[in-house]
């Protein structure tokens, strides 16, 4: 069979097409090279990493058919100081992806330095490397990565000097005046004498201006100041000085109640954040417990825990938690009583005598016999002094009297007591009549907000309609619902909303 020249023509057509499809995306794919930013080490060094751009590693060199290779041009300064930031005049074809960086001089083509695109115009900023010597800027074509243009240019070596105290306590802050190029990201920082160059320890940066302040280490010891570049990491100056420890005494009594507080004489550095602590003598040294800060002066306050036993006051800084000075104390338990009726109806008042430490925040409070310890219920705080009242919660049976502390809910003492329910009863006619007024007469505790009640008898317990609080007396009157049917009188707890009696009544039209 022969083929139909029409198909074949329209085949032929639709992959030209498509070729061309492919040479048009090809085209417009091309891609801007990687640039991470070059590995600037520690954080400090990361403050500077923005001005100090590198692209990624070389691939082999492909030249796109629109690349454009015309030479290029660069005006640069004939020196610079290490690490500083520069000008860079340029012309040059300008293509997707160039850019202009700095090298050594002596290094191949294909190698990269600190860098800016072309598409951020002309003249842009270069920063200088950290190493001096000769060097080069060179405009390179982000495809193919053709060197198109070079100019020499010689990186000098960054003068610092650094003065400060020869000795200093540990914790403290040091005063440092220092001399140097101050390029972004530059820091001094005080580590201890054998650390490796290129780390770091307290540091602040040198945009804070001469004189600045470091932070001195909370280990005492030989130790070396040193002027750091933010690129790189490099000392450019170094200075010894010598971290002595602090003289610390601490001076309170040999023994203390439980949840009292006590005043605390002490001498020490009163470092920014230092501070007095009272823990366990077991507590491993860094953690704390109740303490204040230093700055509140000497004698300064110390709330007591209310665990007895061996204990620590401990002088601790406010830089890293490091022990200064410490001294034993004795936590004493604090002796409780409580005294009170037997029995008590609920919902009534009673008065509770009691001794004890009396500390801010401890109460006295009246719970069923099975709650767990640092749980409260009805409550009045000791400063109410003793005897001090206290109201019984509704629900009857056994409960527990406990003198509770405001530092923690430990309970100190304790007293079973036996609430017995109130004796209720509600008297009215069986019947009344829409909107008209009931009379009832009634007996109960009469506790304070207590009163009756007259709702539709599937209202929930808890609710209420018409009511009489039962302080009018009895008997009281009430006025009957709006709608007739089936109701029930109820007699009502102030505390809680809890029904103790109840009584049916019929609602006629």
């Amino acid at each position: 069979m022969t083929e139909n020249p029409r198909r074949r023509n329209t085949l032929i057509a639709l992959v030209v097409i498509l070729i061309l499809i492919v040479l048009l995306l090809l085209r417009c794919t091309r891609t801007e090279p990687e640039v991470p930013l070059r590995d600037a080490g520690p954080t400090p060094s990361a403050l500077a990493a923005s001005a100090a751009q590198v692209p990624t590693p070389i691939e082999p060199a492909v030249r796109e058919p629109d690349e454009v290779l015309t030479p290029a041009t660069l005006k640069v300064p004939e020196r610079v100081t290490a690490g500083a930031v520069f000008s860079v005049a340029w012309t040059g074809p300008d293509n997707r992806g160039d850019y202009v960086t700095i090298v050594r001089s002596a290094v191949a083509d294909d190698a990269y330095g600190n860098y800016q695109e072309t598409r951020l115009g002309s003249a842009l900023e270069l920063t200088a490397p950290v190493e001096a010597g000769a060097h080069e800027v060179r405009y390179v074509t982000g495809r193919s990565h053709t060197v198109l243009g070079r100019a020499a240019l010689e990186v000098v070596a960054a003068g610092a000097s650094l003065d400060a105290a020869d000795e200093v306590v540990l914790g403290a802050q040091l005063s440092v005046a220092w001399t140097g190029p101050n390029n972004h990201g530059d820091y001094i920082t005080l580590v201890p004498k054998e650390m490796p160059d290129g780390q770091y320890g307290n540091y602040t940066n040198t945009d804070e201006g001469s004189p600045l302040s470091v932070s001195v280490p909370t280990v005492a010891g030989d130790a070396e100041l040193r002027y750091m570049t933010g690129q790189g990491n490099k000392v450019l100056a170094r200075r010894p000085l010598r971290i002595v420890m602090a003289d610390v005494s601490l001076s309170a009594p040999n023994e203390a109640m439980a949840g009292s507080t006590i005043e605390v004489t002490w001498t020490g550095p009163n470092n920014s954040g230092d501070y007095i602590t009272l823990v366990p003598s077991a507590t491993p040294d860094g953690q704390y417990g109740n303490h204040t800060v230093t700055s509140k002066g000497s004698p300064l306050p110390l709330l007591v825990p209310i665990l007895p036993g061996g204990a620590e006051l401990r002088y601790m800084t406010g830089q890293g938690g490091r022990v200064l000075g410490r001294r034993p104390l004795e936590i004493v338990a604090a002796e409780v009583t409580l005294s009170a009726s037997a029995e008590a109806v609920a919902g009534t008042t009673i008065d509770v005598t009691w001794t004890g430490p009396n500390n801010p925040g401890d109460y006295i409070t009246v719970v069923s016999k099975g709650t767990r310890d640092g749980e409260y219920g009805n409550h009045t705080v000791t400063s109410k002094g003793s005897p001090l009242p206290l109201l019984i919660p509704i629900l009857a049976g056994a409960a527990e009297l406990r003198y509770m502390t405001g530092q923690g809910g430990r309970v100190l003492g304790r007293r079973p007591l036996e609430i017995l329910a109130s004796e209720v009863s509600l008297s009215a006619p069986d019947e009344a009549a829409v909107g008209s007024t009931v009379t009832v007469t009634w007996t109960g505790p009469n506790n304070p907000g207590d009163y009756i009640t007259v709702v539709a008898k599937a209202t929930p317990d808890g609710q209420y309609g018409n009511y009489t609080a039962t302080a009018k007396g009895s008997p009281l009157s009430l006025k009957a619902p709006k709608d007739a049917g089936e109701a029930e009188l109820r007699y009502m707890t102030g505390q809680g909303g809890k029904v103790l009696a109840r009584r049916a009544l019929r609602i006629v039209p």
